[in-house]
């Protein structure tokens, strides 16, 4: 019965003008993300948080976010020769003959692990079609790497399908949380009161805003202060799509070497996206955006990308009172820019290669409401202090994507990452005894 919902690793809350993807589980987005580890701009790090020191995030932060994610990158060899990148040299090709910039995008899939896939010497996850619902196999997700080596510390136990309900705090300091404990079918079985010295939110932009907003307007947590629910953003998400040069008109046209556009973007495609295209430094439409896959086991003639994007205005989280849940406010204006450089990248790749716009994935070939990469509404030294402390409270911590305000400029996932630890290198210092 495909109708009925279960528990599982992707979860999608849909607002007025945007419908956003939310990793869900023990390794929260990176369960569910395409592995990108991509390191932002330096430049526009220092404009987002400029309360952040930018070269001790390059000298050490980003170098040890990298190590512990275990980053790595596609040889030139394999990207060269394997056919499920093909969809990769096209989109390279393409946007360099529309005389855009591209970039090779490190990643924590492995790709060694990848090469034997191809091989068939191990199962296939990436090559599966595997991304979004999770990689069962290559992909160095959260549980591989950080939460694999806190459990190895014997200090640390997960409780799965625990469900965090409200957040309150009692006289002498401690924190009271209340849990619904469900099956997979999301049914309760029990409830659970866990009290803490203290407590650390990492359930991402929505759900930390979501339990901090819900203990402000219940009076549970009231001290919380009026940047709570604020400084919320998509990273300026927008995906949008071409249908490809698939002709004889195209073979003579296309000048592309090595590239037989007439082959579209191939039937077996990675997973895994690799390459970007580098917009960034364009004045009037600086973006960058993802070449993105399509894996859908046959040739579709389909290019696919998702722009991130400067946001010139942020949008905000609101809890109401009547429903018990939050409200995005994010308008058609908020995606003004988003959309206006998708249309640019689009009619620039279709006038120097051929294409239209893809309506069959996005009405007019655009999905302007898509968010894959929300941030903010508990902003660094805003609603928190410099290092992730809530403001009005102590023992109360925030570290991740909810710290950044709206948008990084690229997947956020390796900046969460570097600002985490950043926080609580210094927590650890001054808030533990040793």
């Amino acid at each position: 019965e495909f109708d009925k919902k279960f528990t599982g690793v992707l979860d999608r809350l849909d607002f007025e003008n945007v419908k956003i993807y939310a990793g869900r589980g023990v390794g929260g987005g990176s369960l569910v993300n395409g592995g990108m580890a991509v390191q932002p701009k330096k430049n526009y790090f220092q404009e987002i948080m400029p309360e952040l020191d930018a070269d001790r995030f390059w000298d050490y932060y980003f170098p040890l976010a990298k190590k512990e994610l275990c980053v790595n990158e596609i040889t030139d060899d394999y990207f060269k020769k394997s056919e499920y990148y093909m969809f990769s040299r096209v989109g390279e090709a393409e946007a360099h003959k529309a005389g855009f910039t591209t970039m090779r995008v490190p990643n924590v899939y492995s790709f060694d692990y990848m090469e034997k896939e191809e091989k068939g010497l191990v199962p296939k996850s990436a090559l599966n079609g595997e991304v979004i619902y999770g990689n069962n196999y290559g992909k160095k997700s959260l549980d591989k790497t950080y939460l694999k080596k806190a459990l190895q510390t014997g200090l640390l136990t997960i409780y799965d399908l625990h469900k965090v309900t409200t957040i309150a705090q009692a006289e002498n300091g401690n924190y009271i949380i209340k849990v619904d404990v469900i099956d997979t079918a999301g049914l309760l079985r029990e409830q659970k009161t866990i009290v803490c010295k203290k407590l650390f939110l990492n359930a991402g932009s929505m759900g930390t805003s979501k339990l901090l907003l819900a203990a402000k307007h219940n009076g549970d947590l009231p001290n919380l202060n009026e940047w709570t629910g604020q400084l919320w953003g998509t990273n300026g998400n927008v995906m949008c799509g071409r249908n490809m040069v698939n002709t004889i008109f195209n073979k003579v046209q296309s000048n592309l070497p090595g590239i037989d556009l007439a082959r579209g973007s191939n039937a077996k495609q990675s997973a895994i996206p690799i390459s970007g295209i580098d917009n960034w430094n364009d004045k009037k439409h600086p973006f960058f955006a993802e070449i993105s896959p399509l894996p859908m086991g046959m040739e579709v003639y389909t290019a696919l990308y998702l722009l991130i994007n400067k946001l010139p205005e942020l949008g905000s989280i609101k809890y109401d009172q009547l429903t018990k849940d939050i409200v995005v406010n994010w308008t058609k204006k908020n995606n003004e820019t988003p959309l206006a450089n998708a249309k640019y990248l689009v009619n620039k790749l279709n006038n120097a290669n051929g294409g239209t716009r893809a309506g069959l994935l996005f009405k007019g070939g655009f999905g302007p409401g898509i968010c894959y990469h929300p941030l903010g509404g508990m902003v660094l030294n805003k609603a928190t202090d410099n290092f992730g402390r809530v403001r009005g409270y102590n023992n109360l911590y925030v570290t991740d994507g909810s710290l950044i305000p709206g948008t990084i400029g690229v997947n956020p996932f390796l900046t969460i990452t570097a600002i985490a630890e950043y926080c609580i290198e210094n927590i650890l210092k001054t808030d533990f005894e040793e």
